[in-house]
């Protein structure tokens, strides 16, 4: 039975990373991606245009022969930090995921992988925040995260109904091979490494390496349990942490100046309109980053590590890995 791999949101940095691994590795990929995306995504995959709002557009991604069986990781979905609401978050996140678990389960799929995030999770008050039996959306204040845990809830429905899939819940993702310069973090070290950005912030999160969620995902495609959630995080790193990896890969010295939260909050929604004036739209200060860097932001990888075999690199080495390409 030859195996085929679909991706969706190919051209993104998870989706095209997951693409680079299994084409190193000999597989036969198809990627999903937005018409105008295609430039994004790796040489050597078969790539179809579509949208998951539309299901009708993606059913030839889904078509195979009775030879041919499929192994899905559904990555496309839109990531914000924005504090206006876009009803297209929804449309994509939350119904788009329907459309494609659906299409799924018409086409007997044989595994599917669907990409979550620990924003769907409720935080634990203290200590590390772990993978939940039960969600809560309405708990959750933000639109992505509200998105992305109504996405799961369905998966899971979809679990409970005989097709098998899995949830991963990736925590920050950085890492190199940001083609599409979306990822907010991602802008945010590239202007600590020209020195624009001189002093911290109070706070942190959890940052996990691009390549190794996508390493998890593909091992969750592999060992992942139908209807079971996996954290799929990398490491607590504080602003001042990573400033100072930055710089001394650079090899500058970090000013000793924290701007404490209350007054970066204050500030916050000033420069959330000034980064979307100025900053193509895509500010990266705003009242919820802000407020996520002074969360908890502390996730368990355990479950992963023991039921799949996931590991992470160390921040050092994801730090260096993304300067050199800048």
């Amino acid at each position: 039975m030859k195996k085929i791999y679909l991706v969706t949101g190919a051209s993104g940095h998870l989706g095209s990373t997951i693409i680079s691994i299994l084409l190193s590795e000999g597989k036969s990929v198809r990627a999903l991606v937005l018409p105008g995306e295609e430039k994004y995504v790796p040489e050597g995959v078969e790539i179809f245009t579509g949208d998951v709002t539309d299901k009708g557009s993606m059913e030839p991604f889904f078509e195979h022969g009775d030879d041919e069986e499929l192994i899905l990781m559904h990555c496309a979905g839109i990531v914000t930090i924005a504090s206006k609401e876009d009803p297209l978050v929804n449309r994509v996140n939350v119904d788009g995921t329907h459309n494609v678990l659906e299409l799924a389960k018409e086409n007997k799929v044989r595994k599917v992988v669907h990409v979550s995030s620990v924003h769907a999770l409720i935080e634990a008050e203290e200590g590390e925040t772990k993978e939940a039996e039960e969600l809560f959306p309405d708990m959750i204040e933000d639109q992505y995260g509200k998105s992305k845990a109504r996405a799961t809830i369905d998966a899971l429905k979809f679990a409970q109904e005989g097709l098998d899939v899995s949830i991963v819940h990736p925590s920050g993702i950085f890492g190199p091979g940001d083609k599409r310069k979306n990822n907010h973090m991602i802008r945010a070290i590239e202007l600590m490494a020209k020195g624009l950005i001189p002093v911290s912030l109070s706070g942190g999160f959890d940052f996990v390496d691009v390549r190794d969620a996508a390493e998890g995902i593909l091992k969750c495609a592999e060992r992942g349990k139908k209807g079971e959630c996996y954290i799929l995080s990398g490491h607590y790193i504080s602003v001042k942490e990573l400033l100072e990896g930055v710089n001394e890969i650079r090899g500058k010295r970090t000013p000793d100046i924290t701007v404490p939260y209350g007054l970066v909050a204050f500030f916050a929604p000033a420069m959330e309109k000034l980064g979307t004036m100025f900053g193509n739209g895509k500010p990266l200060v705003t009242p919820y980053s802000i407020a996520i860097l002074n969360t908890n932001g502390h996730f368990s990888h355990e479950k992963a590590t023991t039921e799949l075999g996931y590991t992470v690199r160390d921040v050092s080495t994801t730090l260096k890995d993304m300067i050199a390409e800048l």
